[in-house]
């Protein structure tokens, strides 16, 4: 691992992340760039000080997805920020089941003490945002659940169609797409326990 490489895995993940064509799994993180144009950037030992510290190619990706993912795609600049971002991603990561069911708990104490109707909970009614985007948005529920909930009950691509949103909130529902194939989770276990979330709220 040297900068350089460092810096490519960096403008991979960033293009990943933040363009809609650009899919690092589909491209296998091909980018343009040469050395000769690394050397000259200012930036250049950051890049330089992250390839030292990190062992692995996989280690040094995680850094890089947590930060975007978390919506911080500078923090690398400010390496106290990109830390907690990446240490927070990891625990998600050692516990997301735990903490899905802890954000389904959180949704469903809202859906029950707002007396709240199951549509109003993942669609678009009377102009009114859906209860769970309303709970992203707001930092009570991960970006993780959402990738997690569309896809076992796909809502993302329908939210995409309201033009005010879409026009508002464009990135972010762009993160939370880019972010599949990056949380792994037990499929047959978290599909059981939406299941019967579901079944909780309809009763």
């Amino acid at each position: 691992m040297d900068g350089f490489k460092a810096y490519r895995y960096y403008l991979a993940i960033k293009l990943h992340f933040t363009t809609d064509k650009f899919d690092v799994f589909k491209n296998r993180g091909n980018v343009k760039g040469t050395r000769e144009a690394f050397n000259l950037r200012n930036d250049r030992y950051i890049f330089d000080k992250l390839a030292k510290r990190f062992n692995n190619d996989k280690d040094i990706i995680q850094f890089f997805v947590a930060n975007f993912a978390y919506n911080a795609d500078t923090a690398i600049y400010a390496s106290g920020e990109a830390d907690e971002n990446y240490n927070e991603w990891l625990k998600r990561k050692q516990s997301i089941t735990k903490f899905f069911i802890d954000d389904l708990a959180t949704l469903l104490t809202y859906i029950e003490s707002n007396k709240t109707q199951y549509n109003y909970i993942f669609e678009f009614i009377d102009g009114e945002y859906p209860v769970l985007l309303k709970l992203f948005l707001s930092g009570k529920i991960m970006i993780e659940t959402l990738r997690i909930i569309d896809d076992v009950y796909p809502i993302i691509d329908s939210w995409k169609q309201n033009t005010s949103i879409s026009y508002i909130w464009d990135n972010e529902l762009r993160r939370i797409t880019k972010l599949t194939n990056f949380v792994k989770y037990d499929k047959i276990k978290i599909e059981q326990i939406f299941t019967h979330f579901l079944e909780e709220i309809k009763s």
